[in-house]
């Protein structure tokens, strides 16, 4: 009876149209959690961050679109809304770390003092926005970096492999 049932299941597997093996479909350059980013994911964004920054490399890229999946997750785990998912990622900066950044008049004051030969002959009135602006910047930078530290601390991330330039 076994034998009879394992010639027919042969037979059965033999008839069947098509070779028997796997075929790749789609390259897993990386894992974030449980989310794949895919050598197509991949080709997409470094050609797209290639044109605005020709010095990228492969691995910063990777890097890149690690850090965007992370903060995609916190934008959609906290149900934030946009056009697309880098406005949700803009929203989500906004929110979690540009709202609680001052920069106090002292601060300022202090920016024009140490960069006035770099700033032009300016007042410091005509100045102010400009340099409140971009010590905003310069905080919201380093305050992400901070965060995206460490959520990549509490996140499983695995690299598979690096596509070549």
């Amino acid at each position: 009876m076994f034998e009879k049932r394992l010639l027919i299941i042969l037979i059965l597997i033999l008839s069947l149209k098509g070779p028997l093996y796997g075929e790749i479909l789609e390259r897993v350059v990386a894992f974030v959690d449980d989310i794949a980013i895919t050598l197509t994911e991949f080709k997409k964004y470094y050609a797209d961050a290639k044109r605005l920054s020709p010095d990228i490399t492969p691995e910063e890229a990777i890097q890149t679109l690690i850090n965007r999946n992370l903060l995609l997750r916190e934008a959609e785990r906290l149900r934030i809304r946009g056009r697309d998912d880098d406005d949700k990622i803009r929203r989500y900066i906004d929110i979690k770390i540009r709202l609680y950044i001052r920069v106090s008049d002292s601060e300022i004051e202090r920016y024009y003092r140490e960069n006035i030969k770099s700033l032009s002959t300016e007042p410091l009135d005509k100045l102010r926005k400009h340099i409140k602006r971009l010590l905003i910047e310069k905080k919201t930078n380093t305050l992400l970096q901070e965060h995206l530290k460490k959520l990549r601390e509490k996140a499983y991330i695995k690299i598979n492999y690096i596509p070549a330039d």
